[in-house]
């Protein structure tokens, strides 16, 4: 929340000049302290500057008070998922660009320093708070749980700034000192909900995760726009009737769009619808009812109703998604082995048969390995069981990394494991398998003796493969290649071991 300066000329022009590229780069464990506090101090700064300056030009043109005031919330946001950002640097170049905002536009000194302190006074109990009541992990917004914990914290951190920034208000501005710390409140608090859990809940690397869909092509289909549509035409019903309850006219298609995308595209849809009601009641498309009643005018009733209207969509999104996420795990301890992370027998077979009908079809060849570690029981016996796991999540995780993009891994009992290569002849599927097997051949597996002492790394492993083609002309079921590569499997077994035979 922002009071504007008087309608006059700035004194000055506020420049934005581009920042020199070391101090766009993370502090690395290598950089000196000097260097590090100077990156915090321009990354703080880089984040408050263009939102202040944004709400506070904006605030010049919609009327005598910021309806939207950014830079807390971001700020707030981008520290919680950097905390090892949270360095006096990074408070000082924080309280340097909220101080540089308002001098640009011509606001005097003691209300320029004033809102600053305010400003920080609301992040920093907000950043104290979220310490104390988000659990670990819960900065991601990927538990049900976490939405009443940030609440508390935009709670928390609207009652710090309000308290500041309402005497300003009263002291400076000439307000009473109720209004002014309830239109403090009311502003901070429904712009906090609105905008942090959007940046709790943005990817690591957004920008990269958006690279690399768009490399992978479009990819939505006509179903996945209808959310958004609706949305958007709900939006457009909402300006044309009017009125106190068309507020809450686009929370069905929010929560549609809930159940539709995953969580971060939900929050940033409900964050933008938000931020759109709010300038279309400042600029008067959303006619809303005058009142009046205990210092709360139409426009804070409308803003908090806002604010705690889209608290129904988000916690939609964020409970679907955990509901998602918890599937998908269980899918996968379902689908794949505790020990060494391949595929179980049944997900083996129900994967590699689908694959292989569609190469039948397709008139294209397919190869089948099966693989036995070689004296699995000697090593069970000689060094227990613990260490035999240990060898077959080794021997797992070299096979896997020896693969190439299609092929599909299987642990089919025991020691015995199954591979389908899709597409791969016969000369190609043996490459393949002699490949895998120096792969194994030069593993080393960590070891402990009985007292849970280290002791040297087992190597020398082996396995022996057997092989089997299916020709693209008379393509044999999965069952049925399966059985000629474990009899090649036997003949190597019978031949030495540590080799590859393939089905005749």
């Amino acid at each position: 929340m922002r009071y504007a300066p008087p309608r006059r000329e700035a004194r000055s022009q506020a420049v934005m000049t581009p920042l020199p590229a070391p101090f766009l780069r993370r502090s690395g464990p290598g950089a000196s302290p000097a260097g590090r506090a100077v990156r915090d101090f321009a990354w703080a700064g880089a984040i408050v500057l263009p939102c202040a300056l944004f709400a506070v030009l904006a605030t010049r043109m919609l009327g005598p008070l910021a309806l939207f005031w950014p830079a807390n919330a971001v700020l707030l946001g981008m520290l919680l998922r950097h905390p090892g950002r949270a360095t006096p640097a990074a408070w000082l170049g924080a309280l340097a660009a909220y101080l540089a905002a308002d001098l640009a536009v011509g606001t005097a000194w003691l209300p320029t320093v004033w809102l600053a302190l305010a400003n920080l006074a609301g992040v920093g109990t907000g950043y104290l708070v979220a310490g104390r009541v988000l659990a670990v992990g819960a900065h991601r917004l990927d538990q049900p749980r976490a939405m009443p914990s940030v609440l508390v914290v935009c709670l928390a951190s609207a009652a710090a700034e309000a308290l500041i920034g309402g005497a300003a208000g009263a002291v400076v501005f000439g307000r009473g000192f109720v209004a002014s710390l309830l239109d403090w409140f009311n502003g901070q608090l429904a712009v906090a909900i609105i905008l942090l859990p959007p940046f709790l809940a943005a990817p690591r690397r957004p920008l990269h995760l958006l690279l690399e869909r768009l490399r992978a092509g479009p990819q939505c289909r006509r179903e996945d726009l209808l959310p958004v549509a609706t949305l958007a035409l709900s939006l457009a019903c909402a300006v044309v009737l009017g009125g106190p309850g068309v507020l809450a006219l686009p929370v069905p298609a929010l929560i549609w769009c809930a159940l539709r995308y995953p969580v971060f595209p939900t929050l940033v849809l409900t964050a933008s619808i938000s931020v759109v009601q709010l300038f279309a009641i400042a600029v008067g498309l959303l006619r809303l009812p005058d009142s009046n009643f205990l210092y709360i005018n139409s426009v804070m009733s409308a803003r908090l109703g806002i604010a705690l209207v889209a608290l129904g969509p988000m916690a939609v999104a964020i409970v679907n998604g955990a509901r998602n996420d918890l599937l998908r795990r269980l899918d996968h301890l379902a689908r794949h082995d505790h020990l060494t992370g391949v595929l179980r027998r049944g997900a083996f077979f129900e994967r590699a048969g689908a694959i292989l009908a569609d190469l039948a079809a397709a008139g294209r060849p397919a190869a089948v390995l099966m693989i036995d570690i070689d004296h699995f029981k000697q090593i069970n016996d000689r060094f227990g069981h613990a260490q035999g796991d240990r060898v077959l999540a080794a021997v797992a995780a070299g096979l896997q990394a020896g693969l190439r993009e299609g092929a599909i891994l299987g642990r089919l009992g025991g020691e015995e494991f199954a591979v389908l290569l899709p597409a791969a002849g016969a000369s190609e599927a043996w490459l393949a398998a002699e490949r895998l097997r120096l792969r194994v051949a030069a593993l080393s597996v960590p070891a402990e003796d009985g007292a849970g002492g280290s002791v040297p790394p087992l190597s020398g492993l082996s396995v022996s493969l057997g092989l089997a083609v299916a020709d693209a002309d008379r393509p044999p079921s999965l069952e049925a290649l399966l059985a000629q590569a474990d009899a090649a499997l036997y003949a190597a077994k019978a031949a030495g071991r540590n080799r590859v035979e393939r089905a005749a």
